[in-house]
């Protein structure tokens, strides 16, 4: 169909050109004919890639023309000759400005030329006709700056389309990860604070007997708070943007829960609070960076200092280093990572290492919320809209005004009254200007104008010689009805336009006719010379009027409903990524109710009863059932379980190797296994170490793993290249966590060590395996 269109305009012009020209009356000379053809053809030829090519068209259109005018009888080309009018419309839609402006003006300087060198119009002139040249291209070019713009709001509205339905894709998966930390915050300042205590507990209550009841009132009071913090989570699932308060007091607040449990923290905010998301997100990592110093730093002072200014948000949690053992078992690793996420999310960037003093910083900086700029007063400026009404007025006022300002010897004229005519042009012209605000007022006041004229002549005020000038009126009329139609308000009264100036254009005209000398012998009445007037004048005045109304009633039509379309694609797309947001936050509330809440009221149960064993268990049942819902929010639920990523553990590190290799890698593995249960943080480190030396895609690679031994040695050759240092950065973080070292290996290449001493406790098989599965939901 597109391609119909391109062709269609060229072959329906060149044959109408050929169909009155050459078959004139008088044969024009051999020459003028195959001139002539030759010019029509190659122009509908050109006219074929107006859309791609138009400057190029333009100017073959431009050299074809010219020796047309300059070979064949003036102005039998005329229908050819608007090519040039066609392609300039062309190069205004599909081109930028400057091009645009630099064509228009060309194909202007050219035209003025050709009017120059061609015979003259006795009527018009030359200023005339140049000044009619200049508005009619002007019109044109306007028109199709006008659609230049249409089709880049149309592209504007693709591309928001297009993002509505990106965020309706990841929907479901950024309120997976949303969840997945506001879960990870619950769980690690409450779960694994229980397992902290009650792990010690055991450990120390031979030689602290006390410690075992402050534990048995830790878990009770510690679980009740667990029960009502994943409460108020199930309701915030309803109420997904419901916001907590200050970013200081929910600071002070933490701070307090961490020193119940004998971690030293202060607490410095300056003036301000961030935004919301960044309030959320400080306090979420500052959780985050707490529990991790809680682990690995036992004892050990924290500061946390926050700052806001300028929109710009700075979180410093700094620890001094651990005072007494730390506790395993109970993270994977995910923390920090988490953390970066988060940060990244908000624009951010989260750095954290050991600090020369010694102890762990965790830095967090929050650009500026981006901010909508400040409203400036609107400034008017020369648009396609203004090139369009002020060529139309020109248009509609330079025939009367020319003949109203021509020094004619006309007596006519010389008499008339031309200040009182320049007024009825201007208000039958000037309100065009206002057509697409103001329709309705606009065919009121050009409907009323039109009755001057006939007002005039009867007057005495203007002879009958000028009643013509009342076309002035019809042209402003016809111009107001297709603005009713296209701009007015309740399209379904447009119609009554078409009536209404109808009525005032047709006894007007009829009036001034009427008025003419000959009609004034007395054979016909003036009433019924005013009807018959009337009913002559119906017909090409009510078919303008409705063509007219007809035209911008279907601009209006097309319009809206392209307008309505983009709207309600973009309505649907977001209704439908509400909707994914809400299943998710339908799937998690159920698995809380599921399993979650269910062994967090055993952990306070138990406690209640004085069972510390049985606490251990509920509290890492509930950790347990917690990471089995975040590996569920964690990984794509469309996705076959096969191919979902492994559990993070020495178990699945042939898992890892296959699925590198499904993906074309060439990887082989060396694994010596355990042969024992391993502590679960040095189990989660062994498979994320590995994890981390084949990020890098270094070609075919070898792992070796010997996990039997104490300590545990890993080995990967070639080692990946990481010109950013992140894979260094990751396995520093990974070693230091774990007590493992770096060592030069036989063949000269870096192996790692991680330690992997014997349980502490003398745990069972069983409930060594229940250690194992029990870590941190963080990761």
């Amino acid at each position: 169909m597109k391609r119909f269109r391109v062709w269609l305009l060229p072959l329906a012009l060149a044959a109408a050109q050929l169909a009155i020209w050459p078959g004139a009356a008088d044969p024009p000379s051999a020459a003028a004919t195959v001139t002539g053809a030759a010019v029509t053809l190659v122009v509908a030829v050109a006219l074929l890639w107006r859309r791609s090519a138009p400057l190029a068209v333009l100017g073959v259109v431009t050299v074809a023309l010219t020796v047309g005018a300059l070979g064949v009888p003036a102005d039998v080309l005329v229908l050819i000759g608007t090519a040039d009018v066609i392609v300039l419309y062309n190069v205004a839609v599909l081109r930028p400005w400057r091009l645009t402006l630099a064509a228009a003006a060309g194909t202007m300087a050219w035209q003025c030329a050709m009017i120059a060198i061609g015979p003259p119009d006795p009527d018009l002139g030359y200023p005339v006709e140049v000044v009619l040249t200049l508005a009619a291209y002007s019109i044109v070019v306007a028109f199709g700056r006008a659609r230049h713009h249409w089709h880049a709001e149309r592209a504007g509205a693709a591309a928001r389309l297009a993002e509505a339905e990106q965020r309706r894709a990841r929907a479901a998966d950024t309120e997976r990860h949303r969840l997945a930390r506001e879960l990870h915050d619950v769980t690690a300042h409450h779960l694994t604070s229980i397992v902290v205590i009650a792990s010690a507990a055991q450990r120390l209550g031979g030689t602290r007997p006390e410690l075992v009841a402050e534990a048995r009132d830790f878990a009770a009071r510690t679980g009740r708070d667990t029960l009502a913090a994943l409460h108020r989570l199930v309701a915030l699932l309803r109420l997904p943007d419901e916001r907590p308060g200050p970013a200081a007091r929910r600071l002070a607040e933490l701070a307090e829960g961490f020193r119940l449990l004998g971690q030293p923290v202060t607490v410095e905010a300056g003036p301000g609070d961030p935004p919301g998301p960044a309030a959320d997100a400080a306090v979420g990592i500052a959780r985050e960076a707490l529990t991790n110093a809680l682990r690995y730093a036992p004892g050990g002072a924290v500061r946390i200092r926050l700052a806001t200014a300028d929109g710009r948000t700075e979180l410093t949690v700094d620890d001094d280093g651990a005072r007494g053992p730390g506790v395993t078992g109970v993270g994977s690793g995910r923390g920090i990572a988490g953390m970066r996420e988060r940060a990244a999310a908000l624009g951010g960037t989260l750095t954290a290492g050991h600090r020369p003093e010694g102890g762990w910083r965790v830095r967090l900086v929050l650009p500026p919320a981006s901010a909508a700029p400040p409203a400036r007063a609107p400034r008017w400026r020369l648009g396609a809209e203004q090139v369009i009404d002020v060529m139309l007025l020109l248009l509609a006022m330079i025939l009367p005004l020319s003949v109203l300002l021509a020094a004619d010897d006309d007596p006519a004229v010389t008499r008339a009254p031309v200040a009182l005519l320049l007024i009825v042009v201007l208000a039958s012209s000037v309100p065009i200007a206002l057509r697409r605000s103001r329709p309705w007022a606009v065919l009121a006041v050009v409907t009323a104008a039109s009755w001057a004229w006939p007002l005039l002549i009867v007057a005495g005020l203007v002879p009958y010689s000028l009643g013509w000038l009342i076309a002035t009126c019809l042209v402003a009329e016809v111009i107001a009805v297709y603005a009713v139609a296209r701009y007015a308000r309740g399209p379904g009264l447009s119609a009554l336009s078409i009536p209404a100036a109808l009525t005032a254009a047709v006894l007007a005209a009829a009036a001034v006719l009427v008025m003419e000398p000959s009609m004034g012998d007395g054979e016909i009445p003036p009433v019924v010379a005013l009807l018959i007037m009337s009913v002559f004048l119906c017909v090409p005045i009510g078919a303008a009027a409705g063509g007219a109304w007809l035209a911008g009633f279907l601009v209006r039509r097309r319009h809206g409903r392209i307008l309505a379309g983009e709207h309600d694609a973009v309505a649907a797309a977001t209704a439908q990524a509400i909707a994914a947001a809400a299943a998710e936050r339908a799937r998690v509330a159920a698995g809380l109710r599921a399993a979650v809440l269910r062994d967090t009221a055993r952990v306070a149960t138990a406690a209640d009863e004085g069972d510390l064993d049985q606490v251990l268990d509920s509290a890492r049942a509930a950790l347990d059932a917690m990471r089995g819902l975040l590996d569920g929010l964690r990984a794509d639920p469309g996705r076959d379980p096969v191919e979902r990523d492994p559990q993070p553990t020495v178990a699945a590190l042939p898992g890892l190797v296959e699925r590198w290799r499904a993906g074309g890698r060439e990887v082989g593995l060396e694994l010596r296994e355990p042969g024992r249960p391993l502590p679960a943080d040095v189990d989660l480190s062994a498979f994320r170490v590995v994890e981390l030396l084949l990020a890098g895609d270094t070609g075919p690679v070898s792992v070796r793993a010997d996990l039997a031994g104490d300590p545990l040695r890993i080995a990967v050759r070639p080692m990946p290249a990481d010109p950013g240092g992140e894979v260094a950065a990751g396995l520093r973080a990974r070693l230091a966590a774990v007590g493992g070292t770096m060592i030069t290996g036989a063949d000269g290449g870096p192996e790692f060590l991680l330690p992997a001493p014997p349980n502490p406790g003398g745990n069972r098989p069983d409930e060594q395996r229940s250690a194992e599965v029990a870590s941190s939901p963080s990761g």
